[in-house]
């Protein structure tokens, strides 16, 4: 499909894309949940909602990733965590949430725990994903290179921030689905529907990438255009395993 690059001033033609999303969670068993305290999905833009497939597994996460990309796929990931936490000057605003965090601050003892997995797991992604995919795609956080062009194989990674009794299950799995269904609906206007901004942050997905050599430029510690994405209501279509 061709369409215009509004930032370049030229016609260019979208290539293969692939939209991802995982729940941070627990990757162990949970007795409770018989199975893990985790979710993802994909979704194919050429086929819509219809095609949403995901687990619980992180493992084959990875795998389908990877089948992606070496297929020639640009891949979106979001990761339902915080990516990015302020800084300020002010110390007495330290500690506080982000603007557009509400009621679910980074800071308060849930948000920084989702924070702290949220790192972990990214970067456990992102080491494995560069160990098989470095130089097949480029990593980048910039949402106006999104969808990409066909001089453009990227692993683009955003914030998926599912909350609220409108938007937030009780499964895992269909969480990842919301998240991946309200960027497939908004990705040719993702400026407008950023939803989270932050004081001189720090980004801890920048921090990842560099760990996990995607990137070796330290500006990427300051980014400040990293996508957060707030889905209004649950994706209460239907989902096919992996």
């Amino acid at each position: 499909m061709a369409l215009f690059d509004m930032y370049n001033g030229v016609m260019v033609t979208e290539i293969k894309r692939a939209i991802y999303a995982c729940d941070i969670g627990s990757t162990r068993y949970q007795k409770k949940r018989r199975g893990p305290n985790f979710g993802w999905a994909r979704l194919n833009p050429n086929e819509g909602t219809k095609s949403i497939r995901g687990s619980s597994d992180i493992q084959q996460l990875v795998e389908q990733l990877q089948r992606d990309i070496e297929a020639g796929y640009s891949v979106s990931l979001g990761f339902e965590s915080p990516l990015f936490i302020p800084i300020p000057d002010n110390p007495e605003e330290l500690s506080k949430g982000r603007e557009g965090d509400g009621d679910r601050s980074w800071a308060a003892p849930p948000g920084a725990g989702v924070t702290t997995l949220g790192i972990h797991q990214s970067a456990w992604v992102l080491k494995r994903l560069h160990e098989s995919s470095s130089g097949k795609c480029e990593f980048t956080l910039d949402w106006k290179r999104w969808p990409p062009t066909s001089h453009q194989h990227i692993l683009f990674c955003w914030e998926a921030f599912v909350s609220g009794k409108d938007a937030h299950s009780a499964d895992d799995m269909r969480d990842a689905a919301t998240a991946v269904v309200f960027f497939f609906d908004n990705e040719r206007n993702l400026q407008l529907v950023n939803a989270v901004t932050a004081e001189k942050p720090i980004s801890l997905i920048g921090a990842v990438a560099l760990w996990s050599g995607w990137t070796s430029d330290l500006m990427y510690l300051h980014n400040r255009t990293t996508l957060v994405l707030k889905p209004s209501s649950v994706f209460e279509g239907k989902m096919q395993g992996v």
